[in-house]
């Protein structure tokens, strides 16, 4: 099996200077000063960096890198446009982002055969170094290009045609090496010509266009004070390529997951490892796409307290959710979860994370795959106050007998119990049932046991939505929440709790509050039957790490 990319990445752009840019200069033409290409798979320990030519590709992954030298270069750049020869075409030439670090090696080896396993060059497990087989940010290599931040699509390529993006925001630093990557999503790879081509014409070109110089003047006052006076004009202050990479940084930490093949009949039920920054991060936004057909869902998690127990890439049964906090989930093929101002969620430092994803396969799907991207955006710390906290209610005892039209009714009490009672603020709230749902409601229940407003509205199955209140209600110490799925089963089979779509089914409850008690805290409540067959809910508040 090839191994997956989780980040997309693209081609690197590197550039040797043809010449110095000085204030005279208006433009300048750059070949790379180094290029080649790295893939996953059977040549993730291949030097390619003598190829003739640079690949970019989702299956497997292909990454290519360009390097451009601009230490000679004063001049600030105005423009820069980034040339390539298609050689061969693709729906999808791919996306062109920067990379920090343009210390690489460009390598001595064509990658032609398994020899080139020996050569120096830059190698897909230079990239890839928890050897997972997906380059995210788990991993710890300086070369990953930041795919927070995307130059230029290619868009569609044809062999025997240029291609040309503007990459200007790449080369606002100065002067100095940088690096450009190229990835795409595409199974159907583009192929360019790259600095070693036999064709002249058809190698990789930079083309910049500058500014004028800041300038020195001289002026000479009148006399009889007869006096020289020089004043100069400093360039401005530009920040390097790897500005914001420190403690905090604007930029969201991008987590990839595959869905697996989407053309056939079952389930993809798929587990990701990942691992949080390199720096505790303060998240006040997180947006999860799920592009493609079939998508059931996407979430990201992280364990509760004690020792992990990593589930299998292929995870055909539920997490264990005494071990599992979800943090953030999506039904939709986009959602977009911003947090009030001064509340965030925290994540630890290379605090480990898993990102499932559930796709039903269809028998002629327009795309063989899709890749998920669920992007954790950090906010100042100074600014945060209170931290969000994860809900999840869970009804394992429901059952939908054969031909039928019920209700399965749970009850908790989130807000505790006694003295240990206290306030809850809702962030949101999103229901979870499979096909034979056909509806999702959630209601406070006081602490009387009578019901109050509807919190929580869904009709039907397909994408319930994720409630987030804009004016977060307060469940009361003592106060509670009841959900209600309501099911359709038209069938002659009884479906009981379990992940399966098309044999199980679920109700559970996913949502998110604030204030916690500490920094990572969640609320985890149980609807399950004793052994005498009575109702029995459990109501576990976890510390978190």
């Amino acid at each position: 099996m090839r191994p997956t990319m989780l980040l997309t990445i693209g081609l690197a752009l590197g550039a040797t200077v043809a010449g110095t840019a000085t204030a005279a200069d208006s433009t300048l033409d750059l070949a790379p000063a180094a290029d080649t290409f790295v893939e996953a798979g059977p040549q993730a320990t291949w030097d390619h960096g003598l190829a003739d030519h640079l690949t970019v590709d989702h299956s497997p992954a292909d990454v290519t890198y360009l390097k451009f030298d601009l230490s000679a270069v004063a001049a600030p750049v105005t423009r820069a446009t980034l040339t390539l020869s298609c050689t061969d075409g693709s729906s999808d030439g791919g996306t062109v982002y920067p990379v920090a670090d343009s210390r690489w090696p460009e390598g001595t080896h064509k990658g032609g055969t398994s020899n080139s396993a020996n050569g120096p060059g830059l190698k897909w497990a230079d990239l890839d170094t928890n050897g997972d087989g997906t380059l995210d940010a788990a991993d710890a290599s300086s070369f990953l290009p930041d795919v927070a931040q995307p130059l230029a699509a290619l868009g569609s390529v044809v062999a025997g045609l240029p291609v040309t993006v503007d990459v200007t925001a790449a080369f606002q630093g100065g002067p100095g090496l940088y690096t450009l990557a190229i990835a795409s999503t595409s199974a159907n790879d583009a192929t360019y010509a790259s600095r070693e081509s036999a064709t002249a014409s058809q190698r990789p070109r930079l083309h910049l266009e500058f500014g004028a110089l800041a300038t020195t003047t001289t002026t000479t006052a009148p006399p009889p004070t007869a006096t020289t006076t020089t004043t100069t004009t400093p360039p401005a202050t530009l920040p390097p390529p790897s500005a914001g990479r420190g403690p905090f940084s604007v930029r969201p930490m991008v987590l990839q997951a595959a869905s697996g093949p989407l053309k056939g009949t079952g389930e993809n039920l798929t587990c990701f490892k990942k691992h949080g920054p390199a720096h505790p991060m303060e998240v006040g936004r997180i947006h999860i796409s799920m592009p493609g057909e079939g998508g059931h869902h996407v979430i990201l998690f992280r364990p509760h307290p004690g020792p992990i127990q990593w589930p299998p890439k292929l995870c055909p049964l539920t997490l264990n959710w005494d071990q599992w906090e979800l943090i953030a989930q999506t039904q939709h093929p986009e959602t977009d979860w911003k947090l009030p101002p001064g509340v965030a969620i925290r994540v630890s430092r290379r605090q480990p994370l898993l990102v499932q994803t559930h796709y039903v396969r269809g028998k002629h799907p327009k795309t063989p795959h899709a890749m998920t991207k669920t992007k954790l955006y950090p906010v100042d710390p100074a600014t945060v106050t209170a931290h969000a906290g994860a809900l999840f209610l869970n009804d394992r005892s429901m059952v939908v007998p054969p031909h039928s039209r019920l209700t399965e009714v749970n009850r908790c009490t989130i807000t505790g119990e006694g003295g240990q009672a206290r306030e809850v603020k809702l962030l949101g709230i999103t229901g979870h049932y499979h096909f034979r749902g056909q509806g999702f409601d959630a209601y406070r229940v006081h602490t009387d046991g009578s019901l109050g407003e509807l919190l929580y509205h869904y009709e039907g199955f397909d994408q319930p939505n994720f409630q987030q209140f804009s004016d977060p209600p307060v469940l009361h110490p003592g106060e509670g929440i009841e959900w209600r799925c309501h099911y359709q089963n038209n069938t002659d089979k009884t479906f009981t709790y379990g992940p399966d779509a098309s044999t199980q089914e679920h109700c559970i409850l996913f949502g998110a509050y604030y204030p916690t008690a500490t920094v990572q805290e969640a609320i985890n409540c149980t609807h399950d039957k004793d052994s005498a067959g009575h109702d029995v809910s459990t109501v576990a508040i976890i510390p978190g790490e």
